[in-house]
């Protein structure tokens, strides 16, 4: 993956955020500022990694960064807080605020790195009070509102999981999950419509 440009005048690395799922890892070196000065991809998310190998998986998508820049502090969001990733960050409850968030962030020990901490992800439940849930989404949304200087407005979110997510004065309140991806995957490899 090409990381892309860096100011003129080269930001000093702060953290490494960590963008990892069930299928991809994807972490980025950021400035103080929270400017990408490079970015790294490995094939190596959850399902990927056999034997609770994520410490090593960690380490070798940042080996350079780390090896230049001594030990970051890094922060990890998506399915490696799952019960089937790393360690489980119990879900923050709708409304969710980046404040509850932060508030909640499951510490971790890995050497080599400085302090290591996982990003919860946010729970609903729905009129029926069937439960829903998200995880690495979040950060996404608060970004994005960060970025736009919005507080509130609906945002859809395209993935294996899509999801449709509607944030009221910086607080994520409600969010549908649509297995979209999830389907067409499945039906293209395994359904006789995927050979058309």
């Amino acid at each position: 993956m090409t990381s892309p440009p860096v100011s003129p005048a080269l930001a000093s690395p702060a953290l490494i955020s960590v963008d990892w799922g069930t299928t991809s890892l994807r972490a980025y070196l950021l400035s103080a500022a929270g400017d990408v000065i490079a970015a790294s991809e490995s094939a190596q998310g959850i399902m990927a990694l056999a034997g609770g190998a994520f410490a090593a998986a960690l380490r070798a998508v940042c080996a350079g960064w780390i090896a230049g820049h001594g030990p970051l502090p890094a922060i990890l969001s998506g399915m490696i807080g799952s019960r089937q990733g790393w360690v489980e960050a119990p879900y923050v409850s709708c409304p969710a605020t980046l404040q509850a968030l932060g508030d909640a962030l499951v510490a971790l020990e890995v050497p080599g790195f400085g302090a290591v901490r996982l990003v919860p992800g946010v729970t609903r439940r729905d009129a029926a009070g069937l439960p829903d849930v998200m995880r690495g989404e979040e950060c996404q949304i608060f970004g994005a509102v960060a970025l736009l200087g919005a507080a509130s407005g609906r945002f859809l979110l395209p993935g294996t999981h899509s999801k449709l997510v509607d944030v009221e004065d910086g607080r994520i309140v409600a969010f549908r999950t649509f297995m979209t991806g999830e389907v067409f995957a499945a039906l293209r490899g395994h359904t006789i419509l995927g050979r058309m």
